[in-house]
């Protein structure tokens, strides 16, 4: 089977994805091994281990649904082209997140910071699900989300970053740390003054 079969099976319908089955360190560790020695099947479990979550941070920068699946298949791409220089020096999640960062922020560069409007609100995934509601509330949370995504794509970088990591992936303080290379007072006082330019764009969407 070839790799770009095992990415069009796992990544090809977001909408079906059900929750993936956590993995332990060790067996992320033995996974990432296989692959660094070429073993497509092992790269196919990492894929559905981890698609929900790249998308979702994909989604969560972009705020586009096409644009969250076209960063989540070329990071995955990205991640079996370079899996070699994967050193252990830190968690795989981090140094995966980091990639699909990237390929966000590459993406709105390319497009010179383009928005999409209206966005694209995509109700099936994990980090904005619905209860039971009328077809009236359903209406008024996806326009509540349209509000949010709209005041997030006028933030800056390391505002929507670390807003995405926190509110939407709900990381520890700790975890984001990692993940941004800063200390954790640093962690907090940006995480504050995001929300406050959130909370400015957002008065802004609304009036």
């Amino acid at each position: 089977m070839s790799v770009a079969t095992v990415f069009s099976a796992t990544m090809e319908d977001y909408s079906e994805m059900g929750n993936t089955q956590e993995l332990d360190r060790a067996q992320e560790h033995e996974l990432v091994l296989r692959c660094q020695k070429g073993d497509v099947d092992a790269m196919g479990t990492l894929i559905t281990r981890y698609q929900h979550w790249v998308y979702n941070i994909a989604y969560g920068i972009l705020g586009h649904h096409q644009d969250a699946e076209d960063v989540a298949q070329d990071a995955f791409l990205s991640v079996w082209e370079n899996i070699g220089k994967f050193e252990f020096r830190s968690q795989f999640s981090t140094w995966l997140y980091r990639i699909v960062k990237n390929k966000c922020f590459n993406h709105i560069d390319q497009y010179q910071r383009r928005k999409t409007d209206p966005m694209e609100i995509d109700d099936s995934q994990p980090w904005v699900p619905l209860d039971s509601a009328t077809p009236e509330d359903e209406a008024l949370r996806s326009e509540e989300k349209d509000i949010v995504h709209k005041a997030l794509a006028k933030l800056k970088d390391s505002y929507r970053e670390i807003l995405v990591l926190r509110e939407l992936r709900e990381l520890s303080y700790e975890e984001i740390s990692e993940i941004l290379g800063c200390t954790l007072g640093r962690v907090k006082s940006r995480l504050h003054e995001a929300r406050k330019a959130l909370k400015t764009e957002l008065e802004r969407v609304v009036w």
